[in-house]
């Protein structure tokens, strides 16, 4: 275990050197959900503010608070990136390099691989993070209150579950091998049916019981519910049990469909072919 962890470490830390050679990638990352997410949603929201207040997003969570309630989905959906894009799409990357096989033969379990890069993932995110909240707190009235710190345990849940979601995508890029747009269209999916800029009681029905089934809708819930007083759907103690549930059912089924792919790919010979 000791050995796993020192490689997995040693993964991060490759990639985070890669990450800072290129001068503009940290930037990009705090300006595209800028651009891309935040400042769109907010200006669309304040379009339809009554006297400078959200009524609208008021009676539906309880709070006006935009800014708070933007940002915090945006956190969320920074994390949901690191399983779908960091872990999972890495696997691609070594393969366009042609170094997936050769990582492949080492003796470091497969699984420390795709760890080692969500280590860096989650490392990165947290700068990216930190500067798009300092950028929100001075430029878009953002006010995070101490409570915030309440909701840290049920982020750490989150992260686990989404450790299994990111399994998950590494097999399923380890099968398809040219699954760009795969990822990026369940990646928007992922992020969009667990309310990271609406309030999932809007969507239809069907798709909102496609959303209670995703650990991230729940994480935001209890996210907002702790940094800006946001009304929650479930009595937050069920919503918690919920979040631990399905962590516990992520982590082990995204490791078994990842070894599963495996098994496929070192039988099939298809580990270098894309």
């Amino acid at each position: 275990m000791a050995a796993e962890l020192r490689a997995a470490w040693a993964i991060a830390l490759k990639d985070l050197r890669i990450v800072f050679r290129y001068a503009l990638w940290v930037p990009s990352m705090i300006f595209n959900p800028l651009y891309q997410g935040i400042i769109p949603a907010f200006l669309f929201g304040t379009s339809f503010a009554v006297g400078g207040r959200q009524l609208g997003l008021a009676a539906s969570i309880g709070t006006p608070d935009l800014a708070g309630f933007l940002f915090m989905g945006g956190a969320v959906s920074g994390v949901v990136g690191v399983a779908f894009w960091t872990m999972g799409m890495s696997l691609r990357s070594e393969m366009d390099m042609g170094t997936l096989e050769p990582s492949w033969l080492t003796p470091t379990r497969r699984e420390t691989l795709v760890i080692g890069r969500a280590v860096q993932g989650v490392l990165i995110t947290g700068v990216v993070q930190a500067a798009l909240f300092a950028i929100g707190i001075a430029f878009f009235g953002l006010r995070l209150r101490w409570d915030a710190l309440r909701a840290l345990p049920a982020m750490a849940v989150m992260l686990a579950a989404l450790l299994g979601v990111g399994f998950l995508v590494a097999a399923m890029v380890l099968l398809a091998r040219e699954a760009n747009f795969l990822v990026d269209t369940t990646n928007f999916l992922f992020g969009m049916l667990s309310g990271i800029a609406f309030p999932i009681t809007v969507l239809p029905l069907a798709l909102q019981a496609v959303a209670v089934l995703l650990p991230t809708t729940w994480a935001i819930e209890i996210l907002r519910a702790d940094a800006i007083g946001a009304r929650t759907i479930l009595d937050v103690r069920l919503e918690h049990l919920i979040l631990v549930a399905s962590a516990a059912v992520l982590v082990p089924l995204g490791l078994w469909a990842f070894r599963s792919a495996d098994a496929y790919v070192r039988v099939h010979g298809t580990i270098g072919q894309h």
